[in-house]
């Protein structure tokens, strides 16, 4: 049941990803013609409609990362929330499934944006400064030369690999812990009879304070020993290990941080939601 409401999911917030990502795509081909132009001798009629091109061109890119987010909390909402809710909750399927099937749907929605925007920039800034990619992939090391330069610093290869391996799921654990931030104050929102919406932005904010100040209380009691032994490290190995502490120790935080937010929706959606 969890691949047929990923595979519903998928197809309705396709119908508006996929046509922003073509909005990114072209509008991004016309600002590189636009600031082509806007190099040359133009007049000032069509500085300003090549200007109009290139600021089009920044907005949809922020839009598009925006419209991201705010596609992931209206789904959540329409479908568990709203009138829809009474079928979604009727479904042969619990409630994890039910979360998680917009966690993954919006995970992979958020990793498709940020690749689309940061190869258009990418590109953008190539075509710009008359850069091939080949040209831009020279100014980095050959594999080769990595494994020979960490060699001579000491470090061994499995250690990069695991510094990848803790970025790669920091940003997936960020990507749920944004979704379970919105799913949970939404969830704890609509228990109550009346004003869910604006109760829901109280929980949120309630949330977002209580958060910061459990990360800054953990950070600030963490900072005096990372820089007593920052301050002790004299090797290129000992700086990697280290760095791969302080990012085992984020991600432990928030690991731990969403699945406090997961156990407050789901039991939210499963004990208290009130649908009238």
């Amino acid at each position: 049941m969890l691949g047929k409401l990923l595979k519903h999911e998928f197809r309705a917030t396709g119908r508006t990803m996929l046509p922003i990502y073509g909005a990114v795509l072209v509008l991004a081909v016309l600002a590189n013609v636009s600031i082509r132009m806007l190099s040359g001798n133009v007049g000032p009629l069509l500085s300003i409609f090549f200007g109009l091109i290139v600021a089009a061109f920044g907005i949809c890119v922020v839009a598009a990362g925006v419209m991201t987010i705010v596609l992931m909390v209206k789904r959540f909402y329409t479908n568990y929330l709203k009138d829809e809710g009474y079928l979604m909750h009727t479904l042969p399927v619990s409630v994890h499934g039910l979360v998680w099937s917009k966690m993954i749907v919006s995970i992979v929605w958020f990793a498709a944006t940020f690749a689309v925007i940061g190869l258009v920039l990418l590109l953008t800034a190539l075509i710009q400064t008359d850069t091939s990619l080949a040209q831009f992939f020279a100014g980095f090391p050959s594999w080769a030369e990595l494994r020979a330069m960490l060699a001579r610093e000491g470090v061994p290869m499995s250690d990069l690999w695991l510094i990848a391996l803790e970025l790669l799921i920091a940003a997936i654990v960020s990507g749920l812990y944004t979704c379970l931030h919105f799913y949970a104050a939404m969830s704890l929102g609509h228990m109550f009879a009346k004003d869910k919406i604006l109760l829901s932005i109280v929980f949120f904010v309630g949330i977002s304070f209580v958060l910061s100040f459990a990360t800054t209380g953990y950070g600030t009691g963490r900072l005096v020993r990372l820089e007593h032994v920052g301050s002790t490290l004299d090797t290129a190995h000992q700086t990697l290990r280290f760095v791969q502490a302080i990012l085992g120790e984020g991600l432990l935080l928030e690991l731990v941080q969403s699945a406090v937010l997961y156990v407050a929706t789901v039991l939210s959606l499963k004990r208290g939601l009130n649908l009238a």
